[in-house]
């Protein structure tokens, strides 16, 4: 087919013009792919626990009085008192459980908004560039147009070739080129087009997702600051009646508040340990060889247990409230736990306030020599206390939360891990029973995969660990945090 004068002009005219039309930056973007989910759903059982539950009803003065009248009226008395404040403890536990899962929801919705935040600028800078060559490539179009129009649809380099100089092949070939360079720009124009709208769109859906993370990472924070509050006043609270209950206690028992208080304390840490001992002999029954791929010959020594002893004759009383450190125990072939020293009796009593629900950060233990994680223990333990902090989705240089701490120690090791606690735990090349847990292993809370807590074992059963805003950065008894869901299994590096 060919084509003739006016109506070639025309063609390629109305085509220029038609082109233009199309490359301009459109003003509404078709939508792009869908991005990938925002941050997981904050866990559910968090709205629930925002509210304190209601303390048990402590008993009354005329209670007490008529329980002393015989000695069983008051061992059943003594037992109710008991319940009460094991009931209490418990839902400490809980309100500081759901403390540190808002905590962890807060941290990875900051992480999911920085993420969002860099692909919506980078999108944006792809997008900017994509429209300064759409912009380069009109300009090309319309000077190609102008031409066209001035020249009646003939392109001023061709004017020799309508003359009837030169020779005709030299003259078909070139004809031929710049007619192929006229369908390249044409093409480019197009393409261009194409990639600025997409981008563009991109942009867009980038810039979206960025909001809905920040809206999403506000909502955390209020949850956070909620469970806070409601962690908070149940130690108030429990804090209050403890000193009404203990001196019941001591009341019925014709004793001492310092005594009974000590006994309380006791009996709160047998408890702990039966249920340390409970996970870690769950794990040991349950347990999976798994080969360990540590690339260290000097991963530390033999397998240690962090369980506690088996259940144990009611303890006698402690001198003080704080869990005193477990010692490792020797190497042994089987996990089952080790016992842990008895606790010492009361030398000189004497009437002490109710404890803090939260043990006190213990003296950091020395570090134990070898080890590929020795590095990271310490970088750990150098961050117990002032100048160092909790922040929410910190990692450094001085404000960390529980992932962050564990991320920056290991990067001090020339071990670079995941950021959040769930990665971290899953990407580990070896997991083992708690039994087996040795110094720089990490332990984690929660169910799989959604974990929401992350620590680093030292050994002799306590762990180094960003707590709470709080406690801050602190080293913690395991046994006291192992009714918080504590994982059965630790992640070695």
């Amino acid at each position: 087919m060919s084509w003739t004068g006016s109506g070639r002009n025309t063609v390629v005219l109305c085509t220029a013009v038609a082109l233009l039309g199309s490359l301009a930056l459109p003003a509404q973007a078709a939508p792009a792919a869908p991005s990938p989910a925002h941050v997981s759903a904050a866990p559910g059982s968090l709205a629930q626990l925002f509210r304190v539950p209601a303390s048990p009803e402590v008993p009354s003065p005329e209670e007490i009085a008529a329980a002393k009248s015989t000695e069983s009226a008051t061992a059943d008395q003594v037992t109710r008192i008991d319940r009460i404040l094991a009931d209490a403890a418990a839902a400490q536990e809980a309100t500081l459980a759901t403390s540190l899962q808002a905590n962890n929801a807060y941290s990875d919705a900051l992480v999911e908004l920085q993420l969002r935040r860099d692909a919506a600028e980078l999108a944006a800078a792809k997008a900017a560039a994509a429209g300064a060559e759409q912009q380069k490539t009109r300009k090309q179009i319309g000077q190609l147009a102008g031409d066209l129009y001035r020249n009646g649809g003939l392109n001023p380099a061709l004017s020799t070739f309508v003359s009837g100089n030169g020779q005709a092949l030299q003259q078909a070939a070139t004809l031929e080129a710049v007619t192929a360079g006229r369908t390249r720009a044409f093409q480019a124009a197009e393409t261009a087009a194409v990639a600025a709208e997409s981008l563009t769109a991109a942009a867009d859906e980038a810039n979206h997702a960025a909001d809905d993370a920040a809206r999403t990472a506000e909502s955390r924070k209020l949850d956070a600051e909620r469970a806070s509050d409601a962690q908070r006043k149940a130690v108030s609270e429990a804090q209050a009646q403890r000193t009404v209950l203990v001196d019941q206690l001591a009341n019925l028992k014709n004793t001492t508040v310092a005594l009974e208080s000590a006994r309380v304390d006791a009996l709160d840490r047998q408890r702990q340990q039966e249920r340390l001992a409970a996970v870690t002999a769950a794990a040991a029954q349950s347990q999976s060889p798994q080969p360990d791929r540590s690339d260290s010959p000097a991963a530390g020594p033999a397998p240690e247990s962090p369980a506690a002893p088996a259940a144990a004759p009611a303890p006698a009383p402690v001198a003080a409230p704080a869990p005193a450190p477990v010692e490792a125990p020797a190497p042994a072939p089987a996990p089952a736990p080790v016992e842990a020293p008895a606790p010492e009796p009361v030398q000189a009593p004497a009437p002490a306030p109710a404890p803090a629900p939260l043990p006190a950060p213990v003296p950091a233990p020395a570090p134990i020599a070898g080890g590929s994680n020795q590095t990271a223990i310490s970088v750990a333990l150098g961050k117990v206390g002032a100048p160092y902090f909790y922040e929410y989705g910190g990692t450094g240089a001085r404000g960390f939360d529980c992932s962050g701490l564990v991320q920056n120690a290991f990067a001090a090791a020339g071990k670079y891990l995941p950021r959040t606690a769930a990665q971290q735990f899953a990407q580990a090349p070896v997991h083992v029973p708690l039994s087996q847990a040795r110094p720089g292993d990490l332990l984690v809370w929660g169910s799989a995969p959604g974990f929401y807590h992350v620590a680093i074992y030292l050994g002799g059963g306590r762990v180094v660990q960003a707590l709470s805003p709080k406690d801050g950065i602190t080293v913690t008894d395991l046994a006291y945090m192992s009714g918080m869901q504590l994982h059965p299994y630790a992640a070695r590096y």
